[in-house]
Order: C-alpha cells, then sequence, then structure tokens
C-alpha cells in the first residue's frame, strides 16, 4: 500500500461513523495524510467504542521533547504474513477510515481510489499505547495492514492492497475479547468491498487529476 490516503467529511465518512457507533464530529479530518501525521482510529475499551487521535506509524521512541516515530522501523503498514508475531493482532485492532487511498508503481503514476458508490472505506490496523515520559500523557499510534496484491489493481499497484473489512466484520474485528485470530482468516485474502473510482493524479499529496476517471471491479 502507498503512504498517502484522505478522510473527507462526507454523507459516507457520517454512514460508516454511525454505523461503527462513533461521533464523527470527533474524526480528524485532512484531504493530505502521510505517514507520521495524526489520524483518527476507532477503538473498543470496556465494551465501549472511542475515538482516538494516533501518530500513523505503530512503534515509536522516546525523545527528550516526546515520542517520535522510531526512524529504524518503517510502521505505518503490517504486513499480513508478520501479523502471528504480534500482540496487537490479538489484543489491539483498530479501524481506520478513510475517504480514498493513493497507490503507484514504485512512486510512479499516483492513482487516487475511492469507492464509485460514496461510500468510506474501514482499514483495518493495529494500534499501540505508549506512556511518554516527557509530558507524562499516553500516546496512541497505529498501523494499516496490509495484504497481498489485488489482480484487479495490478497495473496500479501489485504488491499489495489495505485490508478492508465489511461491514459485518467490524464487531468481532473490534472485539477485544476475541483474541483467537482464526476467525479473521479469510479477511486476509483481498478483495474490493465496493468498486473503486482511479483516477491518475498529480502527486499523492495534491490529489490533483491527470487524466480520466475508470471503475475497477474484481
Amino acid at each position: 500500500m502507498c503512504t498517502n490516503f484522505a478522510l473527507i467529511k462526507t454523507n459516507g465518512t457520517a454512514v460508516l461513523a454511525d454505523r461503527l457507533g462513533i461521533d464523527d464530529r470527533k474524526l480528524c479530518y485532512s484531504p493530505d495524510i502521510r505517514p507520521g501525521h495524526i489520524i483518527s482510529i476507532v477503538v473498543e475499551r470496556g465494551g465501549q467504542r472511542q475515538v482516538l487521535d494516533a501518530i500513523w506509524w505503530l512503534y515509536l521512541q522516546q525523545t527528550e521533547r516526546g515520542m517520535k516515530v522510531n526512524p529504524d522501523y518503517f510502521s505505518v503498514n503490517t504486513n499480513y504474513a508478520k501479523l502471528p508475531q504480534k500482540p496487537e493482532y490479538r489484543h489491539s485492532r483498530c479501524i481506520i477510515m478513510a475517504s480514498s487511498f493513493v497507490e503507484s508503481q514504485q512512486g510512479k503514476k499516483p492513482h487516487e481510489l475511492r469507492p464509485a458508490d460514496g461510500s468510506a472505506i474501514a482499514f483495518g490496523g493495529l494500534w499501540k499505547a505508549w506512556h511518554d515520559k516527557a509530558t507524562e500523557q499516553t500516546v496512541y499510534s497505529a498501523s494499516i495492514i496490509t495484504l497481498p496484491g489485488l489482480p484487479a489493481l495490478a497495473e496500479i499497484h501489485k504488491k499489495a492492497f489495505p485490508l478492508w473489512l465489511p461491514d459485518d466484520a467490524y464487531d468481532p474485528w473490534l472485539d477485544a475479547n476475541v483474541t483467537d485470530t482464526a476467525c479473521f482468516d479469510d479477511l486476509l485474502i483481498p478483495h474490493l468491498r465496493a468498486p473503486l473510482e482511479a483516477v491518475q493524479v498529480d502527486r499523492a499529496s495534491s490529489k490533483k487529476p491527470v487524466g480520466s476517471t475508470r471503475v475497477i471491479k474484481e
């Protein structure tokens, strides 16, 4: 998966927020979300859904000024093959909402991808809580799980595809009491949950269209 996505306030994000049982006014909206930026993650603690601000980079390090991204581990994404080694997969799963995301082949010809039906995307992710010794506050971090490449998107990005959760997976995915992850095995097979509109853009940050829009289906 590329390293840029967007979360725009739309009817689609409102519908997804309602389905997740959260207040969409608490979400961090941005058309340009990059590694190290603050993102919104949806978690469940004590049976209650919460929206937390998190750094999009799973592994952090302590500095004199606070917790920062750890440059030794590029951890905006977590490869599905490494999930069995991650205690977070058993105990700290989250949902990261997005309106669209950007993919490219080795940084060339980036495309913005968004659900053609106007819905929002629920990425499956992992999260961690850190005690910041500099501020004595709790800092949260997160990553998006990536799966094998999706054949339908091979011309745009063939290496990997983000874990896009179906509607009926939201509740068990967020339930911290579900620690037998075998029930998620089918989710680790990449699928489009809706047709995607794909348009080539000038760059991931600005997302200015430089080509026509086409619809991609499995």
